[in-house]
């Protein structure tokens, strides 16, 4: 198969971050909503994005917090002796960004696969939300244990999106709910 070969099963242009930071603040209102309804979890968006976009996306049970939802699982994981089933990127400009200015962070992975095969790959469905102090990420990517994978389509990218990320298994992280279908 040819390695620059798109996932054409993804909702939208994996590039074209404008579209997604969009789409992320929609499903930051849709877990906050699914954190008081259905987990009895205190969560809202942080009042400090009125002001800075870029802020961090939550507050939960009044600490801060991020969200990163994926829908698409990492197929390639394979290539790193990983199961895309439980695999979950971030990326390294966020990593770098936390580590300098929110090193007390708390990460959710909204995990719901909606795409359950690719090419030769097949993953069972998972719809799960784990959290991890961003310090057990940093002991994972300072110690070597995260793999980085680095982006073949946005090498030259002048668009601001993560030229690479780390392969983080989720199964390491606490587990917050396993969600029906």
């Amino acid at each position: 198969p040819d390695p620059n070969e798109r996932n054409s099963e993804v909702q939208h242009n994996t590039e074209d971050k404008g579209w997604w930071l969009k789409h992320g603040l929609e499903l930051e209102y849709q877990f906050v909503e699914l954190c008081k309804n259905q987990l009895n979890i205190k969560a809202e968006i942080n009042p400090a994005k009125s002001d800075s976009p870029t802020a961090p996306d939550l507050l939960v049970d009044g600490k801060i917090a991020d969200l990163k939802v994926q829908n698409t699982p990492f197929f390639s994981a394979t290539k790193y002796s990983m199961d895309p089933r439980y695999t979950v990127t971030f990326n390294r400009k966020d990593f770098e960004r936390y580590s300098s200015l929110y090193p007390e962070i708390v990460v959710y992975f909204w995990v719901n696969w909606t795409q359950l095969a690719w090419r030769d790959f097949r993953v069972q469905k998972l719809n799960a939300i784990c959290k991890a102090d961003f310090s057990q990420i940093a002991d994972q990517v300072n110690s070597g244990k995260a793999k980085e994978h680095e982006y073949i389509h946005r090498q030259g990218d002048m668009k601001g999106n993560a030229k690479s990320s780390f392969l983080l298994d989720i199964r390491t992280f606490q587990k917050v709910a396993l969600l029906p279908d």
